[in-house]
């Protein structure tokens, strides 16, 4: 096995630092190189249990699961021994990409043949992709040639033998190699993988007419015990396998449902499932016999989504982390992520006046708490409001940590942006040693535009008509929410100027409840709960994601509180943003609506640069 380098340059004068690939196409040494363990909750997905690994798309969760491969952790402890000796685990990679399961010829099968043919589709896709990691992530003679042998002939015998017997001559046909038996299992399993997609495609076409005439396997009388084989090979002894099921909110709910059933049966000590997905497209916790999966008893979870952004949150040191690992291993002049994004410095003077001044106020207005957490609650407002219509700098590593919303992806996506606009003006690549804070603000705020204005055109293109209004309800609602957090960060009466999420109180009616669900969905809001102070259970939190804040104007940093809103608000910040904003705030300030007087709202001019 050719050893790649975790010292190899990671950008040259050609590359931008910050570009973002998929995980999938990044060697283990670019892994090793890029990611940042701390903070990430790895220790809880190396432990020998189920766990289910929840976060949005560009959170970290493949990069993660990649790092786990044998590969990776060679480079990581030196020696493929080490690594097994101190790990205890065998991590085989497993994408469940668009279309290799969840196939639109499934639709056609009735549901029993759906479950059957689905379930050993996905065993010989793990049993392939296992191979392939014994193959090429291992020294090529790391497993001893009598028990490759062994254990291809052990898991040959877990299918039916006629089943298989048209596969075995074309295998025979198609190679001499018979100096590599796990070559030769694999492609084994290519060939009956051919069967399956070559019967679906048939039966699409020809309808019950069609005949299979491959083989089947399920999870006890394949994947089980050729997990159990594989713990007989040199190194392997006792060590469970890591099956990374990476982005299985893909899957159709039946495929979900077989998964739940593996999850259920416990059998950690030789195979441990770890679940990727974003949790409100899992579908179902039940198994394919209609019982249900539960927490704690059955598996674990994380969730590597942060909701939290402060200066000293996990998330901004995991973040910074990145960022330092990035400038540290280009060829750039600056190492730290917080000097290569610096402040915009003309108003960070303004906030420390803006501080003074609110200090003052607060001896004025009869000195309420302390002096320092009136500060911290009213300066930001104060700085706001004072900026009327100049546009708001939010320049500067913490502001883009908070505007990323806990996504890694979406720091690092502005960063490049960023990178090229410098280029694009004339630096040389090589000598780019901070962003000016005005390309800053260019990109964030074309970002959070295109966010709010081009994304919702690009999702509407993907849906069916029939949800077209559906999605107008969304984009009202996300403008009705917008405006309210902006009339209440720019009102100098208001008591809670900075908050930026809500809930809903009551029952929702089933088409706010679409509108809410596709809200989150697509990353216009973040779903959290929180417990009732009734002690009624938990109730649902939705969280503005604040790469919408250039685009309204709004504070980043805040978290403190929510906004309670009743359904029939609701109903009304899906249709009349006016009307939604002027009700709410009249509610509010305990004023007629005659005498409420809203801040003008204007959108942001992308053309009105702040240029330093």
């Amino acid at each position: 096995m050719s050893q790649p380098s975790v010292h190899e340059p990671m950008a040259t004068k050609d590359e931008n630092p910050f570009v973002v690939d998929s995980p999938e196409r990044l060697s283990a040494g670019r892994i090793v190189q890029l990611f940042v363990e701390e903070y990430t909750q790895i220790g809880t997905v190396k432990q020998p249990k189920h766990t289910f690994i929840w976060g949005s798309r560009g959170s970290g969760k493949s990069m993660m699961l990649r790092y786990l491969e044998p590969e990776c952790q060679t480079l990581v402890h030196g020696d493929p021994m080490k690594f097994l000796g101190r790990e205890q685990y065998l991590a085989v990679y497993c994408p469940c990409k668009e279309g290799q399961f969840n196939k639109t010829e499934l639709s056609l099968l009735s549901k029993g043949t759906l479950l059957i043919i689905t379930e050993h589709m996905m065993n010989l896709t793990i049993a392939d992709r296992l191979l392939n990691s014994l193959r090429t992530q291992f020294p090529a003679d790391f497993f001893p040639k009598g028990e490759q042998e062994e254990f291809a002939s052990e898991v040959t015998d877990l299918f039916d033998r006629a089943s298989i017997a048209s596969s075995l001559e074309a295998v025979r046909k198609l190679t001499r190699d018979y100096d590599n038996p796990l070559k030769l299992l694999q492609i084994l399993f290519s060939i009956e993988t051919r069967k399956v997609n070559a019967f679906l495609r048939t039966n699409a076409i020809r309808g019950v007419g069609a005949k299979y005439d491959g083989a089947t396997s399920g999870y006890h009388d394949f994947l089980l015990p050729m997990l159990q084989s594989m713990q007989n090979l040199k190194g392997l002894a006792s060590i469970p396998a890591y099956i990374l099921l990476d982005d299985a909110d893909r899957l159709t709910i039946e495929q979900q449902s077989v998964i739940n059933s593996w999850v259920a049966n416990r059998d950690q000590a030789v195979v441990c499932l770890k679940i990727s997905a974003q949790r409100d497209r899992y579908k179902t916790f039940s198994t394919r016999d209609g019982f249900r999966i539960e927490k704690s008893h059955d598996y674990s979870e994380i969730d590597v989504d942060e909701l939290y952004t402060r200066k000293k949150s996990d998330y901004a040191e995991k973040v910074r982390m990145i960022g330092d690992k990035r400038l540290d291993i280009s060829d750039l002049p600056t190492k730290k992520i917080e000097e290569f994004l610096p402040e915009n410095p003309r108003e960070r003077e303004l906030l420390e006046r803006v501080k003074k001044e609110t200090a003052v106020e607060w001896e004025r207005v009869g000195k309420p708490g302390r002096q320092g957490d009136y500060v911290t609650r009213y300066a930001i407002p104060r700085l706001f409001q004072q900026l009327g219509k100049t546009r708001k700098s939010y320049a500067g590593f913490q502001n883009l940590v908070h505007l990323s919303s806990g996504v890694v992806r979406d720091f690092l996506e502005p960063c490049y942006l960023m990178f090229e606009q410098c280029v694009s003006r004339g630096q040389e690549r090589h000598l780019v040693s901070q962003i000016p804070p005005g390309i800053q603000d260019d990109v964030i705020y074309r970002y959070s535009s295109d966010f709010l204005l081009e994304t919702f055109e690009d999702i509407r293109k993907d849906l069916p008509p029939e949800q077209w209004s559906r999605l107008d309800s969304l984009r009202t609602l996300v403008e009705s929410i917008g405006r309210l957090f902006y009339q209440r960060l720019h009102n100098p009466k208001s008591r809670e100027a900075r908050l930026f999420s809500f809930t809903v109180r009551g029952d929702v009616p089933k088409e706010i409840e679409e509108v809410l669900q596709m809200g989150v969905r697509y990353r216009y809001f973040q779903l959290k709960s929180y417990s009732t102070k009734e002690g009624g259970g938990r109730q649902k939190w939705y969280i503005f994601n604040r790469r919408l804040c250039p685009s309204y104007k709004l504070d980043p940093t805040g978290f403190e509180g929510r906004v309670s809103l009743t359904t029939d608000a609701i109903e009304t910040a899906c249709k009349d943003p006016d009307r939604f904003v002027r009700e709410r705030l009249k509610k509010e300030m305990g004023q007629d609506m005659e005498q409420l007087t809203l801040v003008p709202f204007e959108p942001v001019d992308l053309e009105d640069s702040i240029q330093t």
